[in-house]
């Protein structure tokens, strides 16, 4: 039997970040376990786009992204894994060109600078993803990024590491250990791994293991299609130049990932994804029939996609909680038992210093606990969660 002050249970992005803040706050006493090879992210993380947007209506999470960008450009570069290269949202019709100026104050009261342009210079910004003929402006954030995902999780792992942090890779964790209603660890095969505190950061398979503690973990998975080019002639692997583009009349994203280009859409039916402890990784089959014709309409609109052939096509799974934010704290009803789910890499480095303030009782998070507290919607019903949840998907890239 081991014993750690702190046991994480997932290295994707946010149980790594977790981590990093836990030691760059002098507390070394962690230890981290994934099933999952150290060079292999087949979660939720290693299939993420890597966008990371600010602006938000919701205070808070405009807070936690506004962190993770400090989070991400303190970290050694080398390789980069984080790119401050700004986002152009695509206004399309004269009221998101009235939309984008009301952006411009919004920004301003969460200390996010934004600005309009018109419509040539949403063009000049990102060419080759902003659609000439029907780009009316738009609104351009100069200090939004793209991350490298799986670089990102790794440079956190390594510099948590470094700051005493012991990771466990191979080493699956299927339940949860309570004794008279407090966790005190987890067992990956006959071990027990125990714990003054255990870390679920295991994003949609969050409830499958809280469940195990007696505890209701209200998200929802969803399933969500992402597409890239072949590698395109003119681009190679230098550092991004190019801003994030976003099209939120049309729920349709594109970034570009070196050689090739990426986009996504939420414009097409949510498809729920219910994860098992036998399911292994948060991609599902790709089928274009799920997707209605809201992929088809999405390459349409953007340039670099009309003519490139697709070369890769993921379906990759992720949470939605009934308000958009995560889950970030103690579990009311399981003592020992704390959340950092429902996150992506827009949030992650803000999650995981909120997270460890509360772990350490700091007494400095970074927003109000109760906010992301896991038990806020204890008096919901399951079903009333999952319609709540759902109906916030189309929306995800037009929040404010």
């Amino acid at each position: 039997m081991t014993a750690a002050d702190v046991l994480v249970v997932g290295a994707g992005v946010v149980g790594a970040s977790v981590a990093y803040h836990l030691t760059r706050l002098g507390h070394d006493r962690v230890t981290v376990v994934d099933a999952r090879e150290r060079g292999v992210l087949p979660g939720s993380t290693g299939l993420a786009p890597g966008l990371v947007g600010q602006l938000s209506a919701t205070p808070e999470l405009a807070v936690l992204a506004k962190d993770s960008v400090a989070t991400y450009r303190a970290l050694p570069q080398t390789p980069p894994v984080f790119w401050q290269v700004g986002c152009l949202e695509v206004a399309t019709s004269p009221g998101r060109l009235e939309q984008a100026h009301h952006d411009v104050e919004h920004g301003r009261t969460l200390g996010i600078e934004a600005r309009v342009v018109d419509a040539a210079e949403a063009v000049a910004l990102a060419p080759a993803l902003v659609d000439a003929e029907r780009a009316l402006g738009g609104l351009h954030i100069p200090s939004d990024g793209a991350a490298d995902p799986v670089a990102l999780t790794h440079t956190l792992v390594a510099a948590a590491e470094r700051g005493g942090a012991a990771f466990r890779w191979n080493t699956p964790v299927r339940a949860l250990e309570s004794e008279r209603g407090r966790v005190l660890g987890a067992r990956a095969g006959e071990e027990l791994i125990k714990a003054g505190a255990v870390v679920l950061a295991t994003g949609i398979w969050g409830p499958v293991l809280a469940a195990e503690a007696g505890v209701r973990l209200p998200l929802v998975a969803v399933q969500h299609p992402y597409v890239f080019t072949a590698e395109v002639d003119g681009l190679d692997d230098t550092p991004i130049d190019t801003p994030i583009v976003r099209y939120p009349e049309h729920a349709v994203y594109s970034r570009r990932h070196g050689r090739r280009y990426g986009l996504g859409t939420y414009a097409h039916a949510p498809l729920p994804l219910t994860p098992t402890s036998a399911l292994t990784t948060a991609e599902a089959p790709f089928r274009e029939s799920d997707f209605g014709t809201g992929l088809m309409e999405a390459t349409a609109l953007v340039p670099a996609f009309r003519n490139a052939p697709l070369e890769g096509r993921v379906n990759g799974a992720f949470a939605l909680t009934p308000d958009e934010l995560p889950f970030v704290g103690r579990a009311a009803a399981a003592p020992g038992l704390w959340f950092a789910e429902a996150s992506w890499v827009t949030h992650a480095g803000g999650v995981g210093r909120q997270l460890a303030h509360l772990l350490l009782e700091t007494g400095d998070p970074l927003v109000d606990p109760e906010r992301l507290a896991p038990d806020r919607f204890a008096d919901w019903t399951d079903a009333r969660i999952r319609e709540t949840s759902l109906a916030h998907y189309q929306g995800i890239y037009d929040m404010h």
